[in-house]
């Protein structure tokens, strides 16, 4: 087994498809590291996530644009001819993921505010 780990930001908010019988939430996380040169820059890694079952259906409305994540699970890599030239896509299939900081200011979403508003009419079982 290959084990994967990533931290980065959400690229878009999660899609539900529909693969037979079975859901899949599927998203991107966007992994910037610096690289210390003569020049600095940075370099972004994007790597595909899937969440397959219910457990993605439930997290869905939190896996949101700009929502800092990070995601564990099986990795692996789809090669493939774009233009002539070789590309490839880094993928996961999440077993775990772990919620970090909100999107940025400059990101607003209603999906997070409608999924964490409190309701006080609400009975709690405790």
């Amino acid at each position: 087994m290959i084990k994967l780990i990533v931290s980065g930001r959400v690229g878009q908010d999660a899609e539900i498809k529909n693969v037979g019988d079975t859901t899949v939430c599927s998203f991107s996380v966007a992994h910037t590291e610096k690289v210390y040169s003569p020049t600095p820059s940075e370099k972004t890694i994007w790597v595909t996530c899937s969440i397959w079952g219910e457990r993605g259906v439930k997290l869905e409305p939190y896996i949101v644009k700009g929502t800092y994540v990070v995601v564990e699970g099986s990795g692996g890599v789809n090669a493939y001819m774009k233009n002539g030239e070789a590309a490839a896509v880094i993928r996961c299939m999440v077993n775990s993921i772990e919620f970090g900081g909100k999107p940025t200011a400059a990101v607003e979403n209603t999906k997070v505010s409608e999924a964490t508003t409190f309701k006080p009419e609400s009975d709690f079982p405790f």
